[in-house]
């Protein structure tokens, strides 16, 4: 007979349950802001949770960061100073600091009990990023980050690695049309917002679309991408958004040559032929966004309902 787990419900909905087996729980804290998780799942190892849903897990998380971190810092010829808003396992900023051009990195999570969690029992994750010189970590809301320490054109890249708006949530106000004209502002001539996206396949694709939709008002170039996500069992979506350059302008030997000259270390996932077969949305999903003409506001937000509560 097989062993004894308890069972982690991953909801999708109200008609739809993702079922993994837990061998041992870590970790379990309310902070301010989030109910955080560490459990040891036999298949994804060391598996994080927040608020009731999957962030990484110690098996795959390198899928979702680079995926999350490359497209847009490969875009721009020199990328010098990136902010990373959320991204609290470190693994982003573990991504941002490869590109050997980069010479500052802010990282900006609300939620500083999550980040001491994760530099006790995440390391495979953040190896070391948090006391990297290149880097500064400031807990305080992103928002009032962009809006006051940030002047005008003065960053390259900014990352949008934020759990997805939850009622009562810490990130409502970071996926609206007046917090993306601020983010646009910041950015330098060339400058690139990245942003992850939440789920995207045919049967759940309003969030992204809202998403895509509002960045659409402000940025000339947007394009969404998505890649699968083991841990998560689904299709995960991002967005870039542009002020000049476009990520399916780029061959594949372009970014393998960039990749060679540019990030250190071996990728385990991202590469030409990868971007373009994430940047290649399959027919149903273009034609389902197409559809999709929500915007979101600060006066109209989506609020997603908390996992933890269903």
């Amino acid at each position: 007979m097989g062993k004894n787990y308890l069972y982690y419900h991953d909801f999708f909905g109200d008609s739809e349950q993702h079922i993994h087996g837990v061998e041992k729980v870590l970790v379990e804290k309310r902070t301010p802001y989030q109910f955080v998780q560490l459990v040891r799942s036999p298949t994804f190892g060391k598996m994080l949770i927040i608020d009731g849903d999957i962030q990484s897990t110690e098996c795959d998380e390198y899928i979702y960061h680079e995926a999350m971190v490359h497209p847009p810092l490969i875009l721009l010829d020199s990328p010098r100073k990136v902010v990373i808003l959320g991204g609290g396992e470190g693994a982003t900023l573990r991504e941002v600091l490869r590109h050997r051009s980069v010479l500052k990195v802010f990282m900006v999570d609300i939620d500083a009990e999550e980040i001491e969690i994760s530099k006790k029992y995440l390391s495979e994750w953040h190896q070391g990023s948090f006391d990297n010189p290149k880097a500064t970590i400031l807990n305080m809301e992103a928002r009032k980050f962009i809006e006051t320490q940030l002047s005008s054109q003065s960053v390259d890249v900014i990352i949008s690695d934020l759990t997805e708006p939850f009622e009562g949530g810490s990130s409502n106000r970071l996926f609206t049309k007046e917090f993306f004209e601020t983010v646009y502002d910041r950015l330098t001539e060339y400058g690139v917002f990245a942003v992850q996206a939440s789920l995207l396949r045919i049967t759940d694709f309003s969030m992204h679309g809202a998403i895509r939709n509002t960045l659409l008002t402000i940025f000339p170039i947007v394009r969404s991408y998505l890649t699968y996500i083991p841990s998560f069992d689904t299709t995960w979506g991002f967005v870039i958004a542009s002020k000049k350059k476009d990520p399916i302008n780029l061959g594949r030997q372009e970014i393998d040559e960039l990749i060679a000259s540019r990030v250190s270390g071996a990728l385990r996932f991202y590469e030409g032929d990868t971007h373009i077969a994430m940047f290649s949305l399959p027919k149903d999903i273009k034609e389902a966004l197409k559809k999709t003409t929500e915007i979101i506001t600060d006066a109209h937000p989506i609020l997603l309902k908390r996992k933890e509560d269903r």
